[in-house]
């Protein structure tokens, strides 16, 4: 096959591309509403218990209305369908919390990981793997975070969930033979956590999250035969749209001082 040609059925795989994308997204607000509005009818549960003294209740006030986190933790990337994105590493940050009302918040959150991808050079009449390129993927979003016992702690604990919206991009831009690069994308952001109050101030933050961006490949990834491949097909098949969202899990642990400003 020359190069450049597309192959069968290629000239409708970016139009399946893009209507999954559509179709992921018009899914994720709804379901991330409905988690809102379930969690915000749930919370006039969360109260102070009549005829129980405020020092044995297990409800305290939480007396501060911001909080800065500093976090690590595990980025466990996914490479996408061409090994090509990035791959799990250490992923540090800092996390910045103020509370609008009793159980509304606003959170600002910047992070990097240390991370790696695979480099393939799909300039050629054959597509060929490079090897491994070390890069530092960056994230920056802002969010509102629900805080589900408001502005009380119960037992200690602060269980929370935050829905934001950012970018994802690499500290330094790398385009390989052929045209692939993890280049800047719009990224969303869903998380569950909750911070374990160890004083007044002082707080250890547990959280799990989705970081969900778009991963382009080139089409020279769906014509080049794949030297990888026995079978001399191609990087990625037409059943891959040239455009796919992909979901990033992302497991931190951090340390929290709230204060007033």
């Amino acid at each position: 096959m020359k190069p450049g040609a597309r192959t069968p059925g290629r000239a409708d795989a970016p139009a399946r591309g893009r209507a999954r994308g559509r179709a992921v997204r018009a899914a994720l607000w709804p379901c991330a509403c409905s988690l809102l509005l379930l969690c915000a009818s749930v919370r006039p549960c969360f109260g102070q218990e009549v005829g129980t003294a405020p020092e044995h209740s297990p409800f305290q006030d939480i007396i501060t209305h911001q909080a800065f986190t500093l976090f690590a933790g595990r980025y466990a990337g996914a490479a996408g369908a061409a090994g090509t994105g990035a791959r799990p590493g250490l992923m540090v940050g800092g996390r910045l919390d103020v509370r609008l009302s009793g159980a509304l918040g606003l959170t600002a959150t910047f992070a990097e990981a240390s991370t790696s991808r695979l480099q393939i050079n799909s300039s050629g009449d054959t597509a060929k793997v490079m090897g491994n390129l070390d890069l530092k993927l960056l994230s920056a979003d802002l969010g509102f975070t629900l805080n589900l016992t408001g502005d009380k702690t119960w037992h200690h604990l602060a269980p929370y969930v935050t829905i934001g919206a950012g970018l994802t991009l690499p500290s330094a831009r790398v385009v390989d033979p052929g045209g692939f690069e993890l280049g800047t994308g719009f990224s969303v952001a869903a998380s569950l956590g909750t911070r374990i109050y160890l004083s007044r101030s002082f707080a250890l933050r547990l959280e799990a999250r989705d970081l969900y961006y778009r991963y382009t490949f080139p089409l020279s990834f769906f014509d080049r035969p794949f030297a990888a491949h026995a079978d001399g097909s191609p990087v990625l098949s037409n059943s891959v749209g040239d455009r796919e969202w992909y979901q990033n899990y992302i497991f931190w642990v951090g340390l929290s001082y709230g204060f007033n400003f």
